[in-house]
């Protein structure tokens, strides 16, 4: 039943809500532990079905290790496509302008790129190799990436209004709309690479998390409003501000029709 899909989604949200409230006073790459949560929720979830060795062999790709590499690279070269081409449309009508980037603006938690894989690997095992699945089941194809991304986006709100408050952005309110909403249209790369794999946590993870890398070093930190080698308004310029969403339509657009059962 769908009921199930969507207590797995809420229950992640809401303890991520109570993770973000009760911890609020400690630091951000703290909080980001939060990023096993979803994985974490979908292994014990998947043991109390009683298909947790179903589940694990499923999300490690060995199954389908051809895809699970070739999907990865893909993944990698979509993440410098777009990232890429926010700058070139942001510097292109003057939201953005190149810099000497002055301190990374990568997260400390991503910094070591092993720990940042396990807590992008963290989201996308929950995200995408249980819930995505469970809603492919009950829904088209690209419903259940809509809905999964929706609750992804959700799932960024409780540590983004907390930032907000912290680092005071010319536009909290947008800053964290925006950012929920990219995380929507993100939801269908993800999701793409994670259905063409069999559901293998690698390349929506090695997705993840060279976007987690990559994006912060070039455009900046929507979560921190830490400008990149390019600055600007945060909610504008960002892979998950305006731009990312605006660059991202298209190729959402495409994956739709690539999966050919867009039905609401």
């Amino acid at each position: 039943m769908a009921t199930e899909c969507f207590l797995f989604g809420g229950f992640v949200i809401i303890t991520t809500a109570i993770w973000v409230y009760v911890l609020r006073e400690r630091p951000f790459e703290f909080l980001a532990y939060a990023m096993f949560l979803p994985g974490a929720t979908a292994l014990v979830w998947s043991f109390f079905k009683g298909t947790l060795r179903e589940f694990v062999w499923m999300t490690s790709g060995l199954d389908q290790p051809v895809s699970s590499i070739v999907y990865s690279i893909v993944s990698m070269v979509m993440v410098v496509a777009l990232v890429q081409m926010c700058v070139k449309v942001s510097s292109h009508i003057g939201w953005a302008q190149k810099v000497e980037m002055r301190a990374s603006a990568i997260h400390g938690h991503n910094r070591n790129y092993v720990s940042g894989f396990m807590r992008a690997a963290g989201e996308e095992v929950g995200w995408r190799c249980f819930l995505l699945p469970c809603l492919v089941q009950r829904y088209s194809t690209n419903q259940a990436i809509l809905i999964c991304g929706v609750f992804w986006g959700l799932f960024h709100v409780p540590v983004m209004v907390l930032l907000m408050s912290l680092t005071k952005p010319q536009r909290p309110r947008t800053t964290a709309i925006v950012q929920c909403v990219s995380c929507v249209f993100a939801a269908f790369t993800h999701g793409w690479v994670a259905i063409k794999s069999g559901y293998s946590m690698w390349p929506a993870s090695v997705m993840h998390w060279f976007w987690n890398v990559y994006n912060p070093t070039v455009l900046g930190s929507i979560y921190t409003n830490t400008p990149g080698h390019y600055t600007g308004e945060q909610w504008k310029i960002n892979g998950e501000g305006l731009m990312g969403c605006l660059v991202m339509a298209p190729v959402v657009a495409i994956i739709c029709i690539e999966q050919n059962n867009w039905t609401l």
